[in-house]
């Protein structure tokens, strides 16, 4: 743990804080490969920092090197005491000295979480020079450059942390249980926590074990103790995941979570009549303020306000230079009368050449007064089509400006969102492809052109308040940097609907997790989110070598959802689904095969079965906390217990053969030994299975007719 504010103020920049690592001599070997540094202490990195803590321990001890420009203000996040206590190192981290100093050459992974991304990119490319084998990870907003990023500079990961957070925002604010979303391939996913009701269809009185293929799996469960309780239980020991018999059922009162597949959109589409209006009415009002500008403004300062205005004053300044070298022209060198060289000279800029020439006395005309007239028709006829061009272009711009109209602001079941920022956006963004009907309040009048189509109110965020139809909303989710206005906002929306009666989602995001903890605690229907603290965990997975594809917070804890590619010397090769969900305490939820590997089956399955087996180049997806993916890297998987199967008397060859198949696909003990076992019987055989695959062996031979098998556990 860092040292506190008052601790550290004697360190001097360019000066290494003493490290308060104590680990064991036969342990220090390890800590190169558990070497972690962290670039940038704002509330981000201090996250990290707090998270990369808990998972030290003292068969595999983790070693933290924390570096800033300059001494961090405020250590809030970093501050829990009996954690492992890191070094601190104030320099330049451009300075080769200090990563050196800070261990670069040894160290596993370095995460740069500055607020200043240029120097994070900085950081990044100096890092890799030094070590080139080491895991990047980089905060950075820009999706084109992160990109880039992981592709050239090998084993790297850039993420933005608000689009991190920006989806749980988007999830909390959409209500009706839902506390996470996010898509694999084309496939969407949504976590929904809700209390099971009295007769409902799908989990009323059903097996919390799967039977079959179902489009859900079952993350908790918690038995109410009254079916009133309104809240469900907090979550507060391991694991997360299994945390029930494998007998139970799910009944009405329990409170349950799960994760779904959606198979089509089930949230209410955008339904809103644009409203008449006179379109030539406000193109002539338009038109009445362009001219009243001119006038009230200095007529050059005008022109050159826009690129467009100097164009059309050039060409008219050209248009009257060939216009009198026309007049003159015809005048002297034709012999016109002035009023003939006049027009003559008009007709010529609009390019009426042949109008004047084509005739045959124009032949009496020297050949030099018909080649100048001709330059002036070409030149008018350049200089008025591209003028004509570049100013129909903003008046059709404005036109159609005019006709485009935004959805008015929804009656009811909408969702308010205050802050247009980079969180902001990405809420709305997702609002808008769940088909939520929401309005936005910004006070920048610039964000207008971000979202041209949806219902968007620009000003004082108080008096914007009153025109959304607040006590009919779904939820508010205030979203703006500051945090004071978010809890004015939700505080205003709260006794809102408490005079009237009804329920509204509060999300709220502060820049303080003590506030977000306070909130919690006093405001119960408010959902308090810090950015910074749901994006540490992801940004974490991410250093120790996963993939992540989202994030949602379980009970207080935040759940990864993060993507495997099984290699030669993984952990998981040869091990079945049940082993990994079980022996790690994760829940997988996408699996696909390798290209080629099983001819006639599926190559991709959603939510699948526990008896797939994994083997190299396959994919899989799981849902687990942070210090699952630990122990996965590790290898540390929780042994299964051991089981006595015993059967009775034989049975026909073909319930024989039937039973084998099923003994080698649950329990994975291999088809010669289970058909040697079973042509052996009555005999009984020791496995090793999990208490899940105990039950589900049994429940699949009773399915089949062996209804004389016996399973017990080794004591």
């Amino acid at each position: 743990m860092l040292k506190s504010c008052k601790d550290i103020q004697s360190i001097a920049p360019n000066e290494t804080a003493s490290t308060l690592l104590n680990a064991p001599s036969n342990t220090r070997d390890c800590l190169a490969t558990d070497y972690f540094i962290v670039y940038g202490l704002g509330s981000l990195g201090q996250g990290c920092v707090m998270n990369l803590q808990k998972f030290a321990s003292q068969a595999c001890p983790i070693r933290i090197t924390a570096i800033d420009k300059v001494l961090p203000e405020k250590l809030t996040n970093v501050t829990a005491p009996g954690l492992l206590k890191p070094t601190l190192i104030i320099g330049d981290y451009r300075d080769d000295k200090i990563l050196e100093q800070a261990g670069i050459r040894r160290c596993r992974s370095i995460l740069l979480l500055s607020d200043d991304e240029n120097a994070n990119i900085e950081a990044a490319f100096a890092a890799r020079r030094l070590n080139p084998l080491m895991r990047l990870v980089v905060r950075s907003s820009r999706p084109s450059l992160n990109r880039l990023l992981e592709r050239q500079l090998t084993n790297c990961a850039a993420l933005d942390a608000a689009e991190l957070s920006a989806t749980a925002f988007a999830v909390a604010g959409l209500g009706n249980g839902a506390i996470g979303a996010f898509s694999i391939d084309e496939h969407q996913f949504r976590v929904v926590e809700r209390q099971v009701k009295s007769g409902d269809s799908r989990f009323d009185r059903f097996p919390t074990y799967p039977v079959g293929r179902t489009p859900y799996r079952l993350l908790t469960l918690h038995p109410a103790i009254s079916s009133e309780t309104s809240h469900p239980p907090v979550m507060d020991v391991s694991p997360v995941f299994h945390r029930w018999r494998s007998d139970a059922k799910v009944k009405a009162g329990d409170w349950i979570t799960y994760v779904e597949v959606i198979q089509a959109t089930d949230t209410a589409a955008m339904r809103a009549s644009v409203p008449s209006t006179n379109v030539s009415k406000q193109f002539w009002r338009f038109f009445r303020g362009f001219i009243q500008l001119q006038w009230r403004r200095n007529l050059w300062q005008w022109i050159h306000a826009k690129q467009i205005r100097q164009t059309v004053f050039m060409g008219l300044v050209m248009a009257f230079c060939l216009e009198l070298a026309g007049t003159l022209l015809l005048k002297y060198g034709a012999g016109l009368p002035w009023r003939q060289s006049v027009f003559s000279s008009v007709i010529l800029l609009l390019g009426g050449y042949g109008d004047l020439f084509g005739a045959p006395q124009a032949n009496l005309v020297p050949w030099w007064v018909e080649l100048f007239p001709l330059l002036i028709s070409i030149v008018s006829t350049l200089v008025v089509l591209g003028t004509l061009g570049l100013v129909a272009k903003p008046l059709l711009s404005s036109l159609f400006e005019l006709l485009r109209k935004r959805r008015p602001i929804p009656q009811k079941g909408h969702v308010v969102v205050i802050g247009l920022g980079r969180i902001g956006r990405g809420v709305a963004s997702l609002m808008q492809e769940f088909k939520q009907p929401f309005v936005a309040l910004t006070t920048h009048p610039s964000n207008r052109d971000l979202f041209p189509e949806i219902p968007l109110l620009v000003g004082d965020i108080h008096q914007t308040l009153t025109k959304v139809n607040l006590a009919q909303a779904k939820s508010i989710v205030a979203l703006t940097d500051d945090q004071i206005l978010n809890l004015e906002a939700v505080l205003i929306a709260s006794e809102k609907a408490r005079n009237t009666g009804r329920e509204l989602g509060l999300v709220i995001r502060t820049q303080d997790q003590c506030l977000s903890e306070n909130l919690t605690a006093l405001l119960p229907s408010a959902t308090a989110l810090h950015p910074d603290v749901l994006s540490a965990q992801a940004y974490i997975a991410a250093a120790f070598g996963e993939k992540i594809l989202g994030f949602f917070p379980l009970h207080g804890r935040i759940i990864l959802v993060t993507e495997h590619h099984i290699t030669d010397a993984d952990t998981l090769v040869g091990k079945l689904l049940a082993e990994v969900s079980y022996g790690y305490d994760v829940i997988p939820i996408f699996y696909q095969t390798a290209a080629g590997r099983l001819v006639g089956m599926p190559a991709k399955s959603l939510i699948p079965s526990d008896i797939e087996r994994l083997r190299p180049g396959d994919r899989l997806v799981v849902l687990s906390s942070i210090n699952s993916l630990r122990k996965i890297e590790r290898g540390d998987i929780k042994p299964p217990r051991h089981w006595n199967l015993k059967i009775g008397s034989p049975l026909n060859r073909r319930l024989t053969n039937k039973a084998a198949y099923i003994l080698n696909i649950i329990s994975g003990c291999g088809l010669s030994k289970a058909k040697a076992f079973m042509e052996a019987l009555p005999g009984k055989i020791e496995l090793p299975l999990y208490t899940q695959q105990a039950y589900c062996l049994m429940q699949a031979f009773r399915g089949c007719g062996l209804l004389n098998a016996e399973l017990k556990p080794i004591t």
